[in-house]
């Protein structure tokens, strides 16, 4: 409370993580032992502080996954969850065995991994930072998936292959408004995962840039956007695709853009 932590249910998912137990199960205990006692009050110590729940048991659910988190991803939110939906809706009556599926800035591998569960893809994953990928290998292998790991900043170690999706969160809020977020998300989750550059769309442009050359004809690019992005990656999209829609989360905010590869595409660099 002296923190400003006064959610009722923050106390309970503390207590039912140290005690291995659902909230019902929690609500029937009359005691506890000396060890549980000492886990909770050392785990209510970290959260005053304001760590994240999900980094201090390093778990954080997704698509009714619990996936291993630390501090070198970032925490998979449920807007996210939106998004894979997107990818699996658009396959769900095709011939998915013969499908390509490439996620970029793929962090923890949430994205991809959900998606390999989900369908019979081939699903490829990439991210620039190796502490990332580890964790991404390590929540493939705990999910028995074959999921195939890149590292390349984007595009840059990719050399003739050619997807039928291309689907990414890429970071993207603004460098100057960083610090102005809660500290739950600049102190504990990574600067690399958050930092989109001056305007928040470098990863969008660099994207959009060049994934005509790696989509297959008739491709489709799938992305998770900032609440008030959608129109300036709608303009960044129009050369080399069409068909773009703007698809809203849970809250009404623009969160999800989809948009296929022209025919003819120009300017491709």
């Amino acid at each position: 409370e002296k923190a400003g932590i006064v959610e009722e249910s923050e106390t309970d998912w503390l207590i039912c993580e140290c005690l291995n137990c659902n909230r019902t199960e929690m609500k029937l205990k009359n005691f506890i032992s000396k060890e549980q006692y000492k886990k909770i009050l050392l785990v209510a110590e970290k959260r005053a502080k304001r760590i994240p729940l999900n980094k201090i048991f390093n778990r954080a659910n997704f698509y009714g996954y619990n996936f291993y988190i630390d501090k070198n991803v970032l925490a998979p939110r449920p807007e996210t969850e939106l998004l894979v939906q997107e990818v699996l809706e658009e396959i769900k009556e095709k011939n998915q065995e013969k499908l390509k599926i490439l996620d970029l800035c793929t962090g923890s591998g949430c994205i991809a991994i959900v998606l390999a569960k989900k369908s019979n893809a081939k699903i490829y994953a990439s991210d620039v930072s190796l502490a990332a990928l580890k964790i991404a290998k390590k929540n493939a292998e705990n999910f028995d998936v074959k999921v195939k790991f890149i590292n390349s900043d984007i595009f840059k170690n990719f050399k003739r292959n050619k997807f039928d999706i291309i689907v990414s969160n890429p970071p993207y809020i603004k460098t100057k408004d960083i610090l102005a977020l809660d500290d739950e998300v600049k102190k504990y989750d990574p600067l690399i995962a958050l930092d989109g550059g001056e305007n928040g769309l470098y990863f969008y442009d660099e994207i959009i840039k060049h994934s005509p050359n790696f989509l297959k004809k008739n491709g489709k690019i799938f992305f998770e956007i900032g609440y008030n992005q959608a129109e300036s990656i709608k303009k960044l999209l129009q050369n080399q695709f069409e068909n773009i829609t703007i698809k809203k989360d849970y809250s009404g905010n623009d969160r999800i853009v989809v948009a296929n590869l022209k025919g003819k595409i120009k300017n491709a660099r």
